[in-house]
């Protein structure tokens, strides 16, 4: 133990002096996004409507050095159209170093969301999710092919929940790959869970374990001007609440999507046929399971119908996305309309120690 905590000392110190060594910069800048998001789910049996109208300033500040390391930190505020009751409808933190290289990225503390390049399907995380829950609390850690920029393999870590008395832990393990050769790609996301509520055995929560792999084959080829997207997924869940049942289930089912795009616009078609992936949504809802609830349907059957908007204006510092979604759970169909709109400014100073003269 003793040599191991030598080590870490000598490696802190090397650091230290690669900063002090290394030309600095000031990294500052802001993220903004104001997100609509309407849900029209009457009809629906496993989600209900409702509105989002929301705004969010992420202003940010830090160090950085060598070229390949920051230190940052960032304050996150929300503040809910309508929500006139309070002056800020939630305050985070960000904090966190990274330490980014053509190949290696590496990232600790608390960082945004959007850093991860898997998990992007409303199977892992919903858009209200996603919006509310933007920031993770861990690790994550991307190798990625320089030849081929769209071929990576990654690595997450995000604890969502410290040992207390209501939630004892709760924390995700993640990871996806993908690797593309021409036309033709393949890859995987995986997640796995762990949910654990309070000490009492007496009450209605305990202890699940919630597993989510899928793994996929596709294809993306341009022709004619067109963009197209297919991919084929299979989904395998595995969960267990030690509390209750104490056994293990495992639903699984295949998703198809196809898409089109071009000019920024997509239309696409995501079909899901298998057992609902969400089998104890009924008991722990969106606290256990972060992705769309339609995922849980009991009807074999979930679709989304997509037509949306994606582009980028005045050098990537300014992106829309909008779009509506025809959803059907197996019940009956709803409608989901949505924008977004985001600006993202990043700057750097070089920083240069003041010199001392005596004479």
């Amino acid at each position: 133990m003793i040599c191991v905590m030598r080590h870490i000392l000598v490696l802190c110190a090397l650091s230290f002096a690669v900063v002090a060594a290394s030309a600095q910069e000031l990294v500052t800048g802001v993220d903004f996004t104001a997100l609509f998001d309407n849900k029209e789910y009457s009809s629906l049996e496993f989600d209900e409507s409702g509105t989002l109208f929301s705004a969010r300033l992420t202003p940010k500040v830090g160090i950085g050095w060598a070229e390949r390391n920051e230190l940052m930190f960032a304050v996150d505020m929300v503040q809910d159209f309508g929500h006139n009751s309070k002056f800020l409808s939630d305050v985070n933190v960000q904090m966190y170093y990274a330490y980014r290289a053509p190949r290696i990225t590496a990232m600790i503390g608390i960082f945004n969301r959007g850093e991860m390049r898997g998990l992007q399907s409303s199977l892992f995380f919903d858009r209200t999710h996603r919006y509310y829950h933007s920031n993770m609390a861990g690790v994550l850690a991307r190798y990625q092919s320089v030849k081929s920029p769209t071929s990576y393999v990654e690595f997450g870590f995000d604890m969502t929940g410290m040992r207390a008395y209501d939630v004892r832990e709760t924390f995700m393990i993640m990871s996806s790959g993908r690797h593309s050769l021409k036309w033709f790609n393949f890859g995987y996301d995986l997640m796995v869970g762990h949910y654990a509520k309070d000490y009492n055995p007496n009450t209605d929560d305990g202890v699940v374990d919630n597993i989510l792999a899928v793994p996929y084959i596709g294809c993306d080829v341009e022709t004619g001007g067109f963009d197209i997207d297919v991919r084929i997924s299979y989904v395998q869940s595995l969960q267990r609440d030690r509390h209750f049942e104490d056994v293990w289930c495992a639903p699984a089912g295949g998703e198809l999507y196809a898409g089109i795009s071009r000019w920024g616009v997509t239309l696409s078609n995501r079909v899901y046929c298998g057992k609902g992936l969400f089998t104890y949504f009924g008991r722990y809802g969106s606290d256990l399971y972060h992705g769309s609830p339609l995922y849980a349907t009991t009807e074999l059957w979930y679709e989304a119908v997509e037509l949306s908007y994606n582009r980028r204006f005045f050098d990537d510092t300014l992106s829309v996305k909008a779009g509506i979604t025809m959803e059907y759970d197996g019940v009956g169909w709803g409608t989901r309309q949505w924008i977004e709109v985001g600006v993202d400014l990043d700057y750097r100073v070089s920083l240069k120690r003041r010199q001392q003269y005596v004479e």
